[in-house]
């Protein structure tokens, strides 16, 4: 994962930003549920799920590279395609973190959103191929 290139303060904030998008349509699936769980267990973070009065600019601080940005850019969009879809209300959400992070380049938005999609695609694929 790429999340390892990150210190703990960055994981943890990472998983209260991914906490707060996987509710942001106001159902949180059990596929995000399983992401949460399995990246906080991951990384030795507190696993709680209220993160909806976070605070994106102070959350924000410790991101202070442009790695740990990008990272928590493509986490924030794995997260948003758990459910099977990267929906509007994510999708805001996600482009205002990236903005506020200072991510403002729509096309660099774009490339992580589609090596995102991507790494989905591979998987499905190889699950399939498995299956058959």
């Amino acid at each position: 994962m790429f999340a390892d290139k990150l210190n703990q303060a960055q994981r943890q904030v990472v998983f209260d930003l991914a906490a707060n998008i996987a509710a942001a349509d106001h159902n949180i699936s059990e596929e995000e549920i399983q992401y949460l769980k399995e990246f906080s267990e991951l990384y030795g973070l507190k696993y709680d799920l209220d993160k909806a009065d976070i605070n994106f600019d102070d959350a924000l601080v410790v991101l202070n590279t442009k790695q740990a940005k990008i990272i928590t850019l493509q986490e924030l969009i794995k997260i948003s395609y758990k459910d099977g879809h990267f929906g509007k209300q994510e999708q805001d959400k996600v482009f205002l973190i990236a903005q506020k992070m200072g991510l403002n380049d729509p096309e660099l938005f774009m490339r992580v959103e589609r090596w995102v999609r991507q790494g989905f695609d591979w998987l499905y694929e190889g699950e399939q191929m498995l299956e058959d």
